[in-house]
């Protein structure tokens, strides 16, 4: 009797350790699918904006920094810039986009280095082509990097964040810096 309930909570620890990476494959089978309705039952948007608004803003603070040459227009260029950070974010956040990013592609709004044809964006990546590493940042959160392998250092990362005992939502976006 012991050893089936042992059994039985070994399974269900199992289990239960695996929900996060339950729900991105979902959320990539639906990317894959162009299922929209399902993969937006995975993303809280408004989340993710306010994740990826404050990792631009960053990004951009740490750039304008490296200026040294500080005559007072890098707080007026950060203020500048920030302006355009929001109406972006809403070009960048949407499920098509999202299914992009998921499956390692760039899309085209932030895509600086963007040579293809329109279609060429289409095409599937192998698996092979893709390099993805998912780990527990703590028990209620769960981050997902994935890149090309072409070029590792440039990778979306996705944070997870457990809604309710089994769930997982993506709650958070970076993605990787565009500029060379």
């Amino acid at each position: 009797m012991k050893n089936i309930v042992a059994l039985v909570l070994v399974i269900a620890g199992g289990g239960f350790y695996a929900t996060p990476y339950i729900a991105l494959h979902n959320m990539q089978q639906a990317a894959e699918a162009r299922d929209s309705a399902t993969l937006n039952s995975y993303i809280d948007y408004p989340a993710v904006k306010e994740s990826l608004k404050q990792s631009m803003n960053g990004e951009m603070s740490k750039a304008l920094l490296k200026n040294k040459t500080d005559s007072g227009m890098n707080a007026f260029a950060t203020m500048f810039a920030s302006a355009f950070v929001n109406p972006m974010i809403d070009i960048i956040v949407t499920p098509e986009n999202m299914a992009m990013m998921l499956q390692a592609k760039t899309p085209k709004a932030i895509d600086t280095d963007d040579k293809s044809t329109p279609n060429q964006t289409e095409n599937p990546l192998d698996k092979n082509d893709v390099v993805t590493h998912k780990y527990y940042q703590d028990f209620n959160h769960f981050v997902v990097t994935i890149a090309k392998t072409e070029h590792p250092n440039s990778a979306f990362t996705f944070t997870f964040e457990r809604n309710g005992l089994i769930n997982w939502q993506l709650k958070g976006l970076a993605i990787p810096q565009m500029s060379k």
